[in-house]
């Protein structure tokens, strides 16, 4: 099965672009804030919010993805 048809992977992707862009937000609200701008703080916890969640779904599709595996390993012992 190639990579670009595996909808685990297609979701990993999708998840880990989510997550670099909330990545790049934070960056520039620490950079703003950096420069003595007032950013709402409120938005930074929302998206420390976001990127938790968006972590916890990149790591639970992962452990989809990891299961198969380690099923088929153990059977083949």
């Amino acid at each position: 099965m190639s990579h670009d048809n595996n909808p685990i992977t297609r979701a990993l992707r999708r998840l880990e672009t989510r997550f670099d862009d909330s990545d790049l937000r934070m960056r520039d609200f620490l950079a703003a804030e950096a420069a003595g701008e007032k950013p709402d703080p409120d938005s930074f916890l929302r998206m420390l919010e976001q990127r938790s969640v968006t972590r916890r779904a990149m790591e639970s599709q992962a452990k989809l993805h990891e299961k198969p595996l380690k099923t088929v390993l153990s059977e083949a012992k």
